[in-house]
C-alpha cells in the first residue's frame, strides 16, 4: 500500500491537482492521508473537498476547517485568515459542512498517529520547538507521528538531550524503523519554507519508507482566481514567494 500524505491544501485546487498528478506519475498511490486545513485561504474550497472525497482517504480536521464550519471562533485568526474563512463558509454545501464536521482530530493508522497541529493539541499547537517535540513524543502510542499546521516540511527524532529537527530531503527515501519519528510533509497549497512549490510525502508500507517530493503548479492561475473572488491581497501575494 502506498499513501499520498498531504497537509494544508488550503483550498488551492491547482496545487492539489498537481500533487495528485505528480504522485500518480511517480508510481501512483492507493489512498490519501490528509492532515487538515483542507480549506481556508484559497479560492476553491468546495472543489478541494470533493477532490479529496473522490479518493480513498483518511483525514483529520485542522483549525481552518473547523473555523469554516463555525466550530471555532474567528477571534484567534488574523484578519486575512478570518476574512478568507468567512468567505469559505459561504461556499461550502451543507453536505460538505457535515463531512468536515465529522472528521476526527487525530487518527491512528498502523504505527502512525495523524494530527493537524500536534498529538497533544491537534487544533492549535505548532510543533516547531524542541520543548514541544519532547512533550509530543510522550503523547503518542505509535512509533511515528505525522503533523501539519506549520507549513514547514521536517523530520524530528528524539535525542538523549531532547529532540532534533532536521530538513526533509527531497526525492530520497527515509527508511523507517522502530525508532520514534515526527514528520511534517509541508504544505500543498501555501508553503512557508521559501519554496512556493507544493509539498507532499509518499509512504510505502512494503518498503517502509517515506519520500518527500515538491511539484510546481500554476501559481498565477490560483492568484487570478483569488483576485476574482476578492480574497485578501496579502494571501494572494504570499503564494509566489512561499512565505
Amino acid at each position: 500500500m502506498k499513501a499520498l500524505i498531504v497537509s494544508d491544501v488550503h483550498s488551492n485546487l491547482e496545487a492539489f491537482q498537481a500533487v495528485i498528478v505528480d504522485a500518480e506519475n511517480r508510481g501512483s498511490f492507493d489512498e490519501i492521508w490528509s492532515l487538515g486545513d483542507l480549506v481556508g485561504y484559497g479560492p476553491e474550497p468546495s472543489e478541494c473537498v470533493e477532490l479529496l472525497r473522490s479518493h480513498k482517504h483518511n483525514a483529520v480536521a485542522g483549525n481552518h476547517d473547523l473555523a469554516a464550519i463555525g466550530r471555532l471562533s474567528l477571534d484567534r485568526f488574523n484578519p486575512y485568515a478570518a476574512a478568507a474563512n468567512r468567505w469559505t463558509a459561504s461556499q461550502l454545501t451543507h453536505e460538505q459542512v457535515e463531512y468536515i464536521g465529522s472528521l476526527p482530530l487525530t487518527v491512528e493508522i498502523d504505527e502512525f498517529t495523524l494530527a493537524h497541529g500536534s498529538p497533544r493539541d491537534p487544533v492549535w499547537e505548532y510543533l516547531i520547538t524542541v520543548e514541544t517535540a519532547i512533550a509530543c513524543f510522550t503523547h503518542i502510542d505509535t512509533y511515528w507521528c505525522i503533523v501539519g499546521h506549520s507549513h514547514m516540511p521536517f523530520l524530528c527524532i528524539p535525542r538523549a538531550d531532547g529532540a532534533a529537527f532536521m530538513g526533509f530531503p527531497q526525492d530520497r527515501a527515509i527508511q523507517l524503523d522502530e525508532g520514534a519519528l515526527i514528520v511534517n510533509p509541508g504544505s500543498v497549497g501555501q508553503p512557508r519554507d521559501g519554496d512556493p512549490r507544493a509539498s507532499y510525502v509518499i509512504y510505502d508500507d512494503a518498503a517502509q519508507t517515506l519520500v518527500h517530493h515538491r511539484v510546481a503548479y500554476d501559481i498565477e492561475a490560483t492568484q487570478a482566481t483569488m483576485r476574482e473572488r476578492q480574497l485578501p491581497d496579502y494571501l494572494i501575494d504570499r503564494l509566489a514567494v512561499g512565505r
